[in-house]
């Protein structure tokens, strides 16, 4: 899925940092940098070196063996596992355990076999947000209001605006324009996902702002995550 490219070292960076922009990074584009932890590699989507509070947005690639030292996570954490076997204090998580970390917990994240994992950072402040372990693979598909997508609902809490779901487009699905009212995130984890700009294939990044007009469709199915705030 990901070409490895890499950059000599990792350094806090200014990338698709301005929310009123639409952004589309293909997973081929990515560029895996070595950071000072051991066996971890980050492939930035979204982050700002200049705000040490902003909301970053990235894959993290363990090598085998590859580890944090113990770490909070000020406005929290979310984490998708993409591939492999990522593990903690609290177990072990396979491809398509989906995590969401409040600001209050700690943990020293590891991978034994290697793993690639989907992250969000400081999207997820307030102390009272609810703590999620999901294995996708046993969560059933439900309806939405559209036929030909089904979804499987990750996160939404009463007090919040952010929600989480996985969505399953159908083959040959095909929506009018919309425009969105809030920031809409889209990461494709299967198939092909399209717009009028392009298709997106499996690891493809989008990001929608509030008012962006767009024809979404998917020719071939597709699989996605989707997070709105």
């Amino acid at each position: 899925m990901y070409q490895q490219l890499q950059s000599p070292t990792w350094t806090p960076k200014q990338i698709h940092c301005d929310l009123s922009q639409r952004v589309a990074v293909h997973a081929e584009d990515i560029i895996w940098e070595p950071t000072p932890y051991p066996g971890i590699w980050f492939g930035c989507f979204e982050a700002n070196h200049l705000i040490q509070e902003h909301p970053l947005t990235m894959l993290t690639r363990f090598d085998p063996g590859g580890f944090f030292a113990p770490h909070g996570h000020p406005d929290g954490e979310e984490i998708l596992v993409v591939q492999g076997m990522f593990a903690d204090e609290t177990g072990e998580y396979p491809a398509g355990s989906y995590l969401l970390n409040p600001e209050w917990f700690s943990h020293s994240p590891y991978s034994t076999d290697g793993c690639i994992t989907f992250v969000k950072l400081r999207h997820h402040s307030g102390k009272n947000r609810n703590q999620i372990r999901a294995n996708l693979n046993l969560l059933p598909w439900v309806s939405s209001s559209i036929p030909q997508i089904k979804v499987k609902p990750l996160y939404q809490q009463a007090g919040f605006t952010e929600t989480v779901r996985i969505e399953r487009w159908e083959p040959g699905t095909h929506l009018s324009w919309r425009s969105e009212s809030m920031v809409k995130e889209i990461f494709v984890l299967e198939g092909i996902w399209a717009d009028e700009l392009g298709e997106y294939s499996a690891g493809a990044w989008l990001r929608y702002p509030p008012g962006c007009v767009y024809a979404p469709s998917s020719p071939e199915g597709c699989v996605l995550y989707v997070k709105t705030y």
